[in-house]
């Protein structure tokens, strides 16, 4: 093989591997019917030299990706899928907390400097278990929404769990004061609490039992 001939053969290769890297976004019963349909046309409709997948190409795969993992699964009620779109945005408003945190750490300090200068390593300690805690707590919105949308009803009972921590979250920081000196991330927690409020009514709505319920339901095989 030529050496222009072995280029264009490893220009091919590396946009394959980055549309396949996007395709990989999409359900896996999805791809396992589709992917190489999918990625024939687009390897057909790719430019001469082309090596990686266009920013337009892109985002149409990662928009087309969101909606199938986003719409409601076979059967479920809409009680569910609205709770799991909730998760994912308790998740967003965790992040969005985090970077409040980071954002208004200075302002914090200085206010309780100013009236409680003892207090400030408090403060630091604070702020250094909030940077290791709320990825974790994503990490669990974002499971736990996985969980219920595939109609896990043990997930529903480890929600309530985990909605229980935020309540006792939310009224330890109301008790140290937070309010006075960190409003911003108050206001911030209070929000992912109502949103777990929610979800929490959501999940356990009478559609949402039902759901559950015939999702636990053993399949009965006909007498042979």
């Amino acid at each position: 093989m030529s050496e222009p001939e072995l280029h264009g053969v490893t220009e091919s290769a590396s946009l394959e591997r980055g549309y396949r890297r996007l395709l990989a976004c999409y359900p896996k019963a999805f791809r396992r019917e589709n992917e190489e349909e999918i990625l024939a046309v687009l390897m057909a409709c790719a430019q001469d030299g082309q090596t990686r997948p266009s920013l337009e190409a892109s985002i149409d795969l990662l928009k087309g990706a969101a909606r199938m993992r986003l719409r409601p699964r076979a059967g479920q009620p809409r009680t569910v899928f609205a709770a799991v779109r909730l998760m994912w945005a308790g998740a967003a408003a965790e992040l969005a907390a985090l970077i409040t945190v980071i954002v208004t750490v200075g302002t914090v300090r200085s206010a309780v400097m100013r009236t409680h200068p003892a207090a400030v390593p408090d403060v630091t300690t604070h702020v250094v278990v909030d940077m290791v805690v709320i990825p974790i707590v994503v990490a669990v919105w974002l499971f736990l929404a996985w969980a219920i949308s595939r109609g896990r009803d043990a997930a529903r009972f480890g929600f309530t769990s985990f909605f229980l921590l935020l309540t006792m979250g939310v009224i330890l920081a109301q008790a140290q004061g937070a309010l006075v000196y960190a409003p911003a991330d108050m206001i911030a927690a209070a929000a992912v609490w109502f949103v777990a409020l929610v979800v929490l009514v959501l999940i356990f709505a009478p559609a949402s039992n039902r759901y559950f319920r015939q999702v636990a339901a053993p399949v009965a095989h006909p007498a042979g």
